[in-house]
């Protein structure tokens, strides 16, 4: 990738990093209870802690202090399972729904406005390169997580393309 490119992937990452902690503060929580909290709103009809637990790779203590405080904010409920009364799904409130949507309504329309400058062609190789940050990111998120070695692609580990 060219020098403008890994400008870019820097660039990219940290404005990432900064509208999220953005929108956490303007939430009343912290960045890690922000990224619960999307991850329980991409699960329309719930998600177990269990599974937020894998998600995060956090341990279900860390996860049922951050659901509990969540809970006690008003953004998320737990919606125990008729079938198994010992389980529960976790699922967001209509709270955190009216509270988080404007967060984010500009971003999306600011997206919207500028996505119609661009030509299929364009949004589809948008697309690739979002992608493969998308995959690259999961990637070295799990060999760093697991203590792994660098990947075979011939990079020694340092994401130059996102600035570390």
């Amino acid at each position: 990738m060219s020098q403008d490119g890994n400008r870019l992937g820097a660039d990219l990452s940290l404005h990432v990093v900064m509208f999220h902690e953005a929108i956490a503060r303007r939430l009343g929580v912290s960045n890690s209870e922000h990224k619960m909290l999307d991850l329980v709103a991409r699960h329309p009809d719930g998600i177990t802690p269990g599974e937020l637990a894998a998600a995060t790779g956090l341990s279900n203590a860390a996860v049922t202090k951050i659901i509990d405080k969540l809970v006690d904010a008003d953004y998320v409920r737990r919606e125990r399972n008729p079938s198994d009364r010992r389980s529960f799904r976790i699922h967001t409130t209509p709270h955190f729904r009216q509270t988080s949507r404007p967060t984010a309504a500009g971003l999306a329309q600011r997206i919207e406005e500028m996505n119609e400058s661009f030509d299929e062609d364009e949004l589809a190789a948008i697309a690739r390169w979002v992608t493969g940050v998308i995959e690259a990111l999961r990637a070295e998120t799990e060999r760093l997580e697991t203590g792994g070695e660098p990947g075979a692609r011939g990079g020694d580990g340092h994401t130059e393309a996102l600035g570390g």
